[in-house]
């Protein structure tokens, strides 16, 4: 009935009640990254879904599965979502990750359990584009927090975080599980053009058999999954022979819950967790 209740409430502007009004983007260097003239006609769509939650965004042909969504969430697996959002959305993020203006740094660190990572970031929203700044309110809402909860049956009310992420050749992120903080469900959406499965940067679902754990990129794919202490996956290493890009926009809602005592064990494993980034720390962009 809730699902039902969802593709109603996705015809109309949001989902559920009214949200507050969305905070002020964060201070930006340039209007836009993407290069060349801006799509006027595109700009304009784009305009029109200011205040926008995920439903409002989302291909409508993917609300008629969300019973699919919601019963693998539940039970812990991944969910791919292919042409996830509406093609001018998904245009329009991808020309501005795509952009020699994005100004990425580099991240990379090993550590002694074996865990490591090297790829590309944005996390200083200060440096991000309107268009990046809008396209992050989405994921933050809070009728997306709200929607997300009732699918996954999980807190998301909390703190949303994102960042845009790229991948060069030999870049990757070792196995992982993103159980840190708060963290209750993981989003991760490609916006890789033409991609190649030999060319890499693939999810690797370590719960599934070998022969169904390998997820390749694919242009407005979404993937999904709930954050637990058997979430593990990684992203296979990019390959010297890719042509492409291999870029993400990509984060985690989390719980509105946090302990007030230090005593309490929940708040020591939280804060130990947060000093080890076995477990996916900020810097652990998939």
């Amino acid at each position: 009935v809730a699902l039902r209740a969802a593709k109603v409430r996705a015809k109309r502007k949001g989902f559920g009640a009214a949200a507050p009004p969305a905070a002020a983007p964060a201070p930006t260097t340039r209007e836009r990254w993407a290069e060349g003239p801006p799509d006027a006609a595109l700009e304009a769509r784009l305009d029109a879904l200011a205040d926008a939650s995920l439903v409002d965004v989302l291909n409508p042909a993917v609300l008629d599965g969300l019973e699919d969504v919601r019963e693998k969430l539940r039970a812990g697996e991944v969910v791919i979502l292919r042409d996830a959002f509406r093609p001018d959305f998904a245009e329009a993020c991808y020309r501005e990750l795509a952009s020699r203006h994005a100004p990425w740094s580099a991240n990379e660190d090993y550590f002694e359990d074996g865990y490591g990572y090297r790829h590309l970031n944005v996390y200083d929203r200060a440096l991000w584009s309107r268009r990046l700044n809008a396209t992050f309110a989405v994921f933050d809402h809070a009728e997306t927090k709200a929607w997300v909860s009732a699918l996954a049956e999980r807190d998301c009310g909390g703190a949303c975080t994102g960042a845009p992420s790229k991948y060069r050749a030999g870049d990757h992120s070792l196995p992982h599980t993103d159980w840190v903080g708060q963290r209750t469900v993981a989003y991760v959406w490609h916006l890789s053009k033409a991609w190649r499965p030999e060319w890499g940067g693939a999810l690797y679902w370590a719960q599934n058999d070998h022969d169904e754990a390998t997820y390749p990129c694919g242009f407005n794919q979404l993937c999904l999954f709930s954050v637990t202490t058997t979430s593990a996956h990684f992203v296979t290493t990019v390959s010297p022979h890719a042509e492409r890009l291999r870029l993400t926009f990509n984060g985690w809602w989390q719980s509105s819950w946090w302990p007030r005592d230090e005593s309490h064990p929940v708040w020591k494993s939280t804060s130990a967790s947060a000093s080890r980034r076995r477990r996916g720390g900020r810097d652990d962009s998939a």
